[in-house]
């Protein structure tokens, strides 16, 4: 009976112990900063005055509340595993399994793939309360509807148009479109949800994609490691016990449609022939438009950049024609949907702002989330895995690149991520930063030793499964549950209009929600409303126009605004 081999060699690493001893301390010591890091930020926000009920602060707000427990959580998890790091690693090893470790199969990637499409559609009803909370889930749901009716805009009724500006949604575009409004966003994850739309199962689009996303995954980490199966199985793992994408995923937002198309587009590139590459580019043209079109750019810039280093002149061809085309057509879109893109617009460039140290704090804090909303190793790995990535072959150098351009391009951006569970601004890469931390896992195996290296990742996913998961439901639950109320409470109103009071709520604006083709009750904001207006409306619809004040959506639970005291 042969002996079986130790999960390092397995794993083919091809650092030293001392080498990979100095990765691991690299990885916890960054990791262990950036949770100082984000409790003395969290402090900082209080002092500040960010925490209070007030403008589009949503985000430091969830911070203070969300993250105190998972950043102590994360520090004492580096202190420990560092303690662990003192200790030598045994010289002779018997008895793990990570070292025995076989691939996983398609079918196996194919039912933990079932089980996170289950576990998403239940956060959808359980967690998420069956409602869109944000108005960029909102909006993309607005434009898929009417795409869905083969129109590109809907038309808003005559009678209707003069109060356009009080009952259009956040993120809706009317003005100067002759009585049409749509959606200010890229029409490509609306063009993808439209069909579930006409078959009323829009509920399900997201959880499919999370489920292709783990497939994918396994793929290219198959790919990428056929001889093994430690960190294939690494990949998937640090995955699917994501807090950010269990919750993510049974949300309306487009970003879980972007990390799954940027995964199909790695894995076609991966492949490699000349058809697959085609498909990558149809892939790339449609992810291009899904939302906005950084989120594919800064993924896919690395690889093109390389296509060309290589002088693979045809593909770069093929490239340059088919993201061209698609970027003159996403191009033309934004000129008609988007304020900032028209002709006589502030332009898109606007939207951005050279760096400065606040810049640099605020990504800093956006760090932070993707080390809390991960397995507690997830962040140490993926830094060794971006350390190494140059040693590790060209395609995750350039996974690495793709990483590092998302992180680095919001500095320019000098706005929050608003609402959103973990950083959704990289939500994109969260694929590619399970790849590096897989790839960083054979230094912790060489460092500390298979036993322990098996005790501390059962542990760090046991730490997600059992703790991380469980808290970010119930954070997200008992944050989401008063808006769900408010949102059914007013679309269920037995009138055909209803006025709202919504400036003394905090994100009040978000309540005024209306269906493109104006089905059930229309919603206005009383107080942008002319007197003369709401005569109008009156006499158009006699004992028909109901209103509701702050104290009925404060007796809901809603936040009332600090500034806008009744």
């Amino acid at each position: 009976m042969t002996e079986p081999q130790s999960a390092a060699s397995v794993a083919d690493s091809p650092t030293s112990e001392p080498a990979a001893r100095r990765l691991v301390w690299m990885g916890l010591w960054i990791t262990l900063l950036v949770g100082v890091f984000g409790l003395v930020a969290r402090a900082q926000m209080i002092a500040w005055g960010l925490v209070f009920p007030g403008p589009v602060n949503v985000f430091f707000r969830l911070y203070t509340f969300h993250e105190p427990l998972p950043l102590l959580l994360l520090v004492a998890w580096m202190v420990a595993a560092a303690v662990v790091m003192t200790r030598p690693a045994a010289v002779v090893e018997r008895g793990t399994w990570i070292g025995r470790l076989s691939a996983p199969s398609a079918r196996v990637a194919g039912v933990v793939a079932a089980l996170v499409f289950v576990v998403a559609l239940v956060t959808w009803y359980r967690v998420h309360h069956a409602v869109l909370l944000t108005m960029d889930e909102f909006t993309s749901d607005f434009q898929a509807q009417i795409l869905a009716r083969g129109e590109l805009r809907a038309t808003v009724p005559e009678e209707w148009r003069p109060y356009l500006d009080a009952m259009a949604p956040v993120f809706t575009a009317h003005r100067d479109l002759n009585g049409g409004w749509l959606s200010q966003y890229l029409p490509g994850y609306a063009l993808m949800k439209a069909p579930f739309v006409l078959t009323g199962l829009e509920v399900l689009l997201n959880p499919l994609l999370a489920a292709l996303a783990v497939v994918v995954l396994g793929a290219i980490a198959c790919r990428l490691w056929p001889d093994e199966g430690l960190r294939p199985w690494m990949a998937l793992a640090f995955f699917v016990t994501s807090s950010e994408v269990l919750m993510t995923s049974g949300t309306g937002y487009s970003m879980p449609a972007h990390l799954a198309l940027n995964l199909l587009w790695l894995w076609l590139y991966q492949r490699g022939d000349a058809r697959s590459w085609g498909f990558a580019l149809t892939v790339g043209v449609l992810a291009l438009g899904l939302h906005n079109p950084m989120p594919h750019a800064l993924f896919v810039a690395p690889f093109l950049v390389r296509l060309v280093r290589d002088r693979r002149w045809p593909r770069v061809a093929a490239a340059v024609v088919a993201y061209g085309a698609g970027s003159l057509l996403w191009i033309a879109w934004l000129r008609m949907a988007n304020p900032f893109a028209r002709p006589d617009g502030p332009g898109l460039f606007s939207m951005f702002a050279l760096p400065n140290a606040l810049a640099f704090w605020l990504q800093t804090v956006n760090l932070s989330l993707l080390f809390t909303w991960h397995a507690p190793l997830f962040g140490a790995l993926a830094v060794i895995g971006v350390a190494r990535a140059r040693r590790l072959g060209p395609l995750l150098t350039d996974v690495a690149l793709g990483v590092a351009l998302t992180l680095m391009f919001y500095l320019f951006f000098p706005l929050t991520q608003g609402h959103g569970w973990g950083y959704r601004y990289a939500y994109q890469v969260l694929g590619s930063l399970a790849l590096l931390a897989a790839a960083g896992t054979p230094s912790l195996v060489a460092a500390v030793g298979a036993r322990r290296a098996q005790g501390l990742l059962v542990a760090s996913f046991a730490t997600a499964l059992v703790v991380q998961v469980p808290l970010r439901f119930v954070q997200g639950e008992r944050f989401i549950r008063p808006y769900a109320a408010a949102y059914r409470h007013l679309s269920s109103r037995p009138a055909r209009v209803v006025l709202v009071y919504e400036d003394s709520i905090w994100y009040g604006r978000d309540l005024i929600r209306n269906d493109p083709y104006l089905h059930g009750p229309v919603v206005l904001a009383a107080r942008m409303l002319t007197p003369q207006g709401r005569a109008a409306i009156e006499a158009a619809h006699p004992g028909q126009v109901m209103e509701v004040r702050n104290r009925e959506l404060l007796g809901l639970g809603l936040t009332p605004w600090i500034r806008g005291r009744r």
